[in-house]
C-alpha cells in the first residue's frame, strides 16, 4: 500500500531531521569562527583608533623656532590630513563590522536555545499527529505543518550554516589580503609613533630651554625637527602604501561582514517565502496517501 509507505517515509524524515537538530552540536565550533572573526575586527578597530590618535598628536604639534633671525614655522601634522580621514572612516567600517557580528552572534546563540527545539518537536508530532490518526487527519493542515518545521529547521541551523561559509569564504579568499593589509597598516603606525615621539621630545626640549637658551640646545632643536621633515618625507610612501591598504580591509571586512549577512538574509527571505507560498496539489497527495493498490 504505497499509502501505508508515503506515511512511513514522510514519518521516518522528519524523525531523522529531528534526530539531527537536537544530538548534531555545530554550535561550539560556529561560535569559536564567530569569536574569531569578532577578535580581528576589533583588532582592526583598536588599529584603525590607535593610528587616529597618533595621528591626532602628531597634528597638534607645531615646532616654531627663529635662531639667529632665520624663521622656520613647521606644522608637522598637515601631510597627515587626507590619511587621517580614510582611518576615521576605516573605524566607522569596523565599527559597523562589530555591531553586525554582535548581532550574528546573538542569532547563533538564539538558535541553540532550548525553545526552538521545543518548537521543533511540538511541530514533527503535531505533523504525525495530523497524518496517522484520521481523526485528525486534514491534509491542508498537515502541509501547513511542515511548512511550519521547515521555517523552524532553518531557524535552527540558518546562522551556523551562514557562520560556516563566512568562515570558508575568509580562509579560502579573503585571509592574505587581510595578513597583510593588516602588516602594512601596523608597520605605518609604528614609523608615525616614532615621529610623534620625537616631536613631542623637541616640544619639551624647547620648553624647558626657553627662547634664550643656549645656541647648543636651539641647534639640536633645529636639527631635530629638520629630521622629523625629512621623516614624514620618507614616511609618504608609506602613507600612500597604507591607504591603499586600508581600502583592502575595508573590503574584507564589508564583503564578510555586512554584503554576506545581507546576501544571507535575502536568500533567507526568499526561501521563507518560497516554503509558504509553494502551490501544493491536495488532490494528488491525498490520491498518495490514500491509494490502496499499486500496478508495479
Amino acid at each position: 500500500m504505497i499509502g501505508v509507505f508515503m506515511r512511513i517515509f514522510v514519518s521516518v524524515v522528519l524523525l531523522l531531521l529531528l534526530l539531527f537538530s537536537m544530538t548534531i552540536h555545530l554550535d561550539e565550533t560556529a561560535l569559536k569562527l564567530h569569536d574569531e572573526t569578532f577578535n580581528r575586527a576589533m583588532i582592526s578597530f583598536g588599529l584603525a583608533k590607535g593610528l587616529n590618535a597618533i595621528i591626532s598628536l602628531i597634528q597638534g604639534t607645531e615646532l616654531s623656532f627663529t635662531p639667529v633671525g632665520v624663521g622656520l614655522n613647521f606644522s608637522i601634522g598637515e601631510v597627515l590630513d587626507p590619511f587621517n580621514d580614510m582611518v576615521e572612516r576605516f573605524s566607522w567600517v569596523m565599527l559597523a563590522s562589530s555591531v553586525s557580528l554582535g548581532i550574528q552572534k546573538l542569532l547563533l546563540v538564539l538558535s541553540s536555545k532550548m525553545f526552538l527545539q521545543i518548537a521543533l518537536i511540538a511541530s514533527v508530532g503535531l505533523s504525525l499527529l495530523l497524518l496517522w490518526f484520521k481523526k485528525a487527519s486534514n491534509y491542508t493542515f498537515f502541509i501547513f505543518s511542515l511548512k511550519v518545521f521547515a521555517l523552524l529547521f532553518l531557524l535552527r541551523f540558518g546562522a551556523i550554516l551562514f557562520i560556516y561559509s563566512s568562515s570558508l569564504l575568509y580562509t579560502s579568499v579573503l585571509q592574505p589580503e587581510y595578513t597583510a593589509s593588516s602588516a602594512v597598516v601596523e608597520n605605518t603606525k609604528v614609523k608615525l609613533e616614532e615621529i610623534q615621539n620625537q616631536s613631542t621630545m623637541l616640544v619639551e626640549s624647547k620648553k624647558s630651554s626657553g627662547f634664550f637658551g643656549d645656541v647648543r640646545s636651539k641647534y639640536d632643536e633645529l636639527t631635530g625637527s629638520f629630521n622629523i621633515s625629512k621623516q614624514l618625507s620618507a614616511v609618504q610612501n608609506n602613507i600612500e602604501e597604507a591607504s591603499q591598504n586600508i581600502i583592502q580591509l575595508i573590503t574584507v571586512f564589508i564583503v564578510q561582514t555586512i554584503l554576506l549577512p545581507l546576501l544571507f538574509l535575502w536568500f533567507f527571505v526568499l526561501l521563507i517565502k518560497w516554503i509558504f507560498l509553494i502551490k501544493v496539489d491536495m488532490d494528488k497527495i491525498t490520491l498518495l496517501l490514500n491509494k490502496k493498490e499499486v500496478r508495479i
